[in-house]
């Protein structure tokens, strides 16, 4: 990063700024044992520090964490570590800005620490300046001391250290045109915006969405002083309820029986509903997360930062895609997978969805999961070069949803892989056929299904096709509901496989004869399969059933 003089005027410090690299920086908590992986990381800041007792000097909680988080530096000398001094309800700000000598001290102290362990720097988090919201004292005069403090200790460290700050949404409570001289960059608290059912983060604004989005707070701090070039946005790796109630990280969130996970397409951003649609949670997932990174890159924003590392999944999911989006890595591949999250198919969603993760762990793509059709648009699509459709059947999708997914197919702008529920096909719970549909699935119409659930032979009729290879010619697939059609879509389709129906354990009436359980459409532009079968679980203790779907995985994106 390039350092600013502090006897320059605020407006030759903007115009001569020149900014080096995108900041992707991560807030670690003293609280949490969680140590940050590097590779995804440009800068870290411990949280937190503070004002100590006699109002003089600093204190750093859990030291030993703290030391533990800048050694980090010996695995990646590139990365830069600051001491983030401050956090809700972090008092004695306001008394020892206001008095000359104890400012002055505590300036001299940030570089003491600076010094001593080694690190790049401080961030000043006082939540905030004029405020006592968070418990703490405040004074009228805050707003310029707070300006005199950051001129303290830009002093204090030199210019070859970073010297941050956190702000608020809103940019009311610092004088940014008098600040900008003295600091490196502003990072952005766009979250905690609102409480369900309003979203907390939103990126723009939408029916859902408070006063403030993030596309406000960022035009705001603009208007208030801050170049774009020196804004990083701020990204929220949890979850926020209604008021008084305790949100979730991010690894924690659940659904509540009956509701489900929507994305609202204006706002960008997803939350929980409940049974009756409402939502109880606004959240940020991968592709929220990968929205506010373009948007980032498209307004000309130095970075972006999230509270807290602790806060992502195992899988460092949001991590890695904050990571790669901003540092211009290659963008791993996105899967947009279509479930209902419950009901009689919820077994086998479950353990498909651990199976996805664990894949896409592997080898390397990202997953958004949705539960229903409702955001899907054309412009929705265009993110994602694979749709599966795992549990979901092809009706209640409104028009706008039809149609972008009809032009997704027709014009092969991303490819598909479809799953049992997809040919329940005919006028169920008050919808009509989908036509277009049944003709994309060979002209075939449900007629029954092996309600009983039954074992049966799978026979392997193209064994050259990409989704086969290694398949063995005939394998058993357990537990199965094995539809029937009013007639075999064989005409219309290239066949890959065929289910004997005389293998069936139990025996069931309901046969169809020539019964096809995976296929594709050629005259379909976009790559597609379709897998009959997909109600039970036991299917992943299958090593051909595993096979099938990594196979079609790696043959729709390749």
């Amino acid at each position: 990063m390039a350092s600013l003089v502090g006897c320059k005027s605020a407006a030759d410090a903007q115009n001569d700024y020149i900014k080096e690299d995108k900041v992707v920086a991560a807030y670690v908590t003293s609280w949490s044992d969680v140590m940050p992986d590097p590779a995804l990381l440009t800068h870290v800041n411990y949280a937190f520090g503070g004002v100590n007792e006699t109002f003089d000097g600093v204190s750093i909680a859990n030291e030993p964490r703290f030391a533990q988080i800048v050694n980090i530096k010996k695995t990646k000398p590139e990365l830069k570590v600051l001491l983030s001094i401050g956090g809700w309800g972090s008092g004695r700000f306001s008394e020892m800005a206001a008095n000359d000598s104890l400012r002055n001290s505590f300036a001299k102290d940030c570089a003491r620490i600076v010094n001593d362990y080694g690190i790049d720097g401080i961030d000043i988090d006082w939540e905030y300046p004029g405020s006592s919201a968070a418990g703490i004292s405040s004074s009228e005069n805050d707003k310029e001391n707070f300006t005199l403090l950051m001129r303290d200790i830009r002093s204090a460290i030199g210019d070859d250290k970073l010297l941050t700050l956190a702000s608020a949404c809103t940019p009311e409570y610092i004088d940014f045109r008098a600040v900008m001289p003295y600091v490196d960059f502003v990072n952005l608290m766009t979250y905690d915006m609102g409480n369900a059912p309003l979203h907390h983060a939103a990126l723009y604004q939408s029916e859902n969405t408070p006063e403030m989005t993030c596309e406000s707070s960022v035009k705001a701090h603009i208007a208030a002083g801050v170049p774009a070039g020196r804004l990083v946005l701020g990204l929220p790796f949890y979850g926020k309820g209604a008021v008084g109630e305790h949100g979730a990280d991010y690894r924690n969130i659940t659904v509540p029986e009956g509701g489900s996970i929507v994305f609202d397409s204006v706002a960008m951003v997803p939350y929980v509903a409940d049974a009756t649609g409402k939502m109880v949670l606004g959240f940020d997932n991968a592709e929220s997360i990968a929205a506010k990174c373009r948007f980032v890159d498209e307004n000309g924003l130095l970075g972006a930062m999230y509270w807290d590392y602790a806060g992502d999944n195992n899988e460092k999911e949001l991590a890695t895609t904050v990571y790669n989006a901003i540092s211009g890595q290659e963008v791993l591949p996105h899967i947009l997978v279509l479930n209902e999250g419950g009901g009689q198919h919820g077994p086998f969603t479950k353990v498909a969805m651990e199976w996805l993760r664990a894949q896409a762990t592997q080898k390397g793509y990202r997953i958004t999961e949705l539960r229903n059709a409702g955001p899907i648009t054309r412009e929705y699509l265009k993110d994602y070069p694979l749709v599966i459709q795992l549990d979901f059947p092809p009706y209640t999708w409104p028009e706008e949803a039809q149609e972008a997914f009809t032009d997704y197919i027709d014009n092969g702008k991303g490819s598909w892989i479809g799953f049992h529920h997809a040919t329940l096909l005919g006028e169920f719970d008050g919808y009509p056929m989908w036509d277009w549909f049944s003709d994309f699935m060979g002209g075939v119409r449900f007629q029954n299904y092996v309600a009983a659930l039954a074992d049966g032979t799978v026979c392997v009729e193209d064994s050259i096709h990409p989704v086969m290879k290694g398949v063995d010619p005939k394998f058993v697939l357990r537990d199965d509901e094995w539809y029937t059609y009013n007639v075999s879509p064989r005409q219309n389709v290239k066949v890959l496989a065929s289910v004997d129906e005389s293998t069936y354990t139990p025996d069931s009436e309901v046969k169809m004869g020539d019964h096809p359980v995976i296929w594709t459409n050629p005259e379909k532009k976009a790559r597609n399969v379709y897998f009959q079968f997909g109600h039970s679980p036991k299917l992943f203790e299958s090593e051909n059933f595993t096979r099938l779907f990594s196979n079609a995985i790696d043959w729709a994106i390749e």
